[in-house]
């Protein structure tokens, strides 16, 4: 288990100095047994340490820890909820994927082999109040088609994988998209998605079909 707090410890710094959130935003967490280990509210990610979770149950309640747990606990704790498979879930502001977010633009995720593995099946979360339970409410649709990225209107986003790796590589290819996407546009570029053929025959590889 402390292998495992402290890896989410170190993506939760990186996510901070890749500028994959700023100041005190976004939250982190990771599921081991019936317990969420979740970053504190109000807190600088690039100083957390293993020692600064707060750990909650399954139903959100509070089990320990010097700290209180980010007041977007309610999100981890449906999603976990709704999805066995899903051990960790990032939710950050990342600065291109935001554009995407506050323009309500959609993001053109077939643009390269990683970006089709990791992005595929975006979800488009309506505005909703953040730290609320009607919030956390607004994943339930698409948690339910399984999908695993989702871009939050006029907030941020929320990523979620099988381990902390995969919840972070799809944090920062959802960025890096959203660079590709905006450079384009600025420069007055078409994006030129992968074309639908391609992306099956690549899909079908993966999964060995």
């Amino acid at each position: 288990m402390k292998e495992k707090l402290n890896e989410l410890a170190s993506y939760v710094r990186l996510a901070w100095d890749r500028q994959l959130t700023e100041s005190t935003g976004g939250n982190m967490s990771i599921r081991i047994g019936d317990k969420v280990y979740i970053t504190p509210t109000f807190f600088i990610k690039h100083f957390f340490t293993a020692d600064d979770y707060v750990v909650l149950d399954m139903d959100g309640k509070k089990i320990s820890g010097k700290y209180e747990a980010s007041s977007e606990y309610r999100m981890h704790i449906k999603i976990y909820q709704e999805r066995d498979e899903i051990k960790s879930v990032f939710h950050a502001h990342p600065r291109w994927a935001l554009v995407h977010a506050i323009t309500h633009k959609k993001l053109p995720s077939c643009i390269l082999p990683e970006t089709i593995f990791l992005l595929r099946d975006i979800d488009y979360v309506p505005y909703c109040m953040a730290g609320t339970d009607e919030f956390a409410e607004v994943f339930s649709p698409g948690l339910k088609e399984g999908k695993r990225t989702f871009i939050l209107e006029n907030h941020g986003v929320t990523t979620i994988g099988e381990s902390v790796k995969e919840a972070f590589a799809r944090l920062e290819t959802l960025e890096t998209c959203s660079f590709v996407s905006i450079m384009g546009s600025l420069v007055k570029e078409d994006i030129r998605e992968i074309p639908q053929d391609e992306v099956k025959k690549f899909l079908d590889k993966l999964l060995g079909k």
